[in-house]
């Protein structure tokens, strides 16, 4: 599994951990249906009352970027649901084929092209005077893998190490009062919040986060279409496909029986007593204890492959109804990696 930094919107689709997962999870709990935790008294967890999750907090500078990609509107979306093909039986945490695959955006590309729009960025703020603005003054956490919103939870890793960790790195204090840290005006001409230095130099339109995106992506500065936003409708309209639903109910009466009450795995996974604890943090016995009986009762109900084959069925929907867009969408993001080496080359 998977808020968005200052960053966010790119028409690249999200690269950040920490972005994927309060996206998702804010999606998630305002879908309806993600129980809060609460333990049987007397069983595993009893005398922990967990508290709700928090809405994630807004970053506390504001970016002017380039608009987002434009995506479908989901009220477009046919309510005809895809056929169900093959139910996969998960064993293991080996990736399976998804029919977007061909056209996806990967994420090594993804730091690439971020990679050198932030050269380019910081040429343009050196032309403003910041001659000391570095590539990673305003760069978070990167993501590293792909995650998916029911991903394979081995039971021999559950019960040694708990759950795998949701936020593994800090976004960047912005608000540091190392000598180091960027100054109020240098983040404005950065984000465009200003439209002319202190110093008077004229800051471009966007400042220079969008002028670098600007230099690498010439003409074609949006996709069409997005790979990954239609990734993620695509894992949400399986979890809520009603054939989704006795899986989820079978899976969450067994956790029951175990002394755990969760609607399904994504809410026993951000509960709140350890979906804010570090990667470098050791998983107490609670979680430990609640990750092994998830694990079992997902291996039971093969809930993941379940979830799997809806989640290819409607991958294969949006590529049927957008295969066009996508074919044009994926030449303009090679273009813009290409157009990423060279700009790093020439550094």
């Amino acid at each position: 599994m998977q808020r968005e930094n200052p960053r966010a919107g790119r028409s690249h689709g999200p690269r950040r951990r920490l972005a994927v997962v309060v996206t998702l999870s804010a999606a998630v709990f305002a879908a309806g249906g993600f129980a809060t935790a609460k333990a049987d008294p007397g069983g595993p967890g009893a005398g922990s009352t967990p508290t709700p999750v928090a809405s994630p907090s807004e970053p506390p500078v504001t970016f002017t970027e380039t608009p987002p990609t434009p995506t479908p509107d989901p009220s477009d979306t046919p309510s005809t649901p895809p056929p169900l093909g093959p139910i996969p039986k998960i064993t293991s945490k080996d990736p399976i084929p998804m029919p977007l695959d061909p056209v996806m955006t990967s994420l090594s590309d993804i730091d690439l092209i971020d990679t050198a729009s932030e050269l380019k960025a910081r040429d343009c703020m050196r032309t403003l005077g910041f001659t000391t603005w570095t590539t990673d003054a305003m760069s978070g956490p990167k993501d590293d893998e792909d995650s998916d919103l029911l991903d394979y939870l081995p039971l021999a890793d559950a019960t040694q190490s708990g759950y795998p960790t949701v936020l593994s790195e800090k976004a960047p204090d912005l608000g540091s009062s190392s000598e180091s840290a960027p100054s109020a005006d240098a983040v404005r001409a950065y984000a465009g919040a200003e439209t002319t230095t202190a110093s008077g130099a004229a800051v471009p339109a966007g400042g220079c986060l969008s002028e670098g995106e600007r230099q690498l992506k010439g003409n074609a500065p949006e996709l069409p279409i997005d790979p990954r936003f239609l990734a993620v409708e695509a894992k949400f309209s399986a979890l809520r496909d009603d054939r989704m639903q006795p899986v989820l109910a079978t899976w969450s009466s067994c956790m029951a029986s175990r002394g755990f009450h969760y609607d399904n795995p994504v809410s026993a996974h951000l509960d709140p007593r350890w979906a804010q604890r570090a990667a470098d943090t050791p998983a107490g016995a609670e979680e430990k204890a609640a990750a092994a009986a998830d694990a079992a009762c997902q291996a039971e109900t093969n809930l993941v492959g379940t979830y799997k084959a809806l989640e290819i069925a409607y991958q294969k929907q949006v590529l049927d109804q957008n295969q066009a867009q996508l074919t044009t969408a994926l030449s303009i993001f090679n273009t813009w990696v290409s157009n990423a080496k060279s700009i790093i080359a020439a550094h």
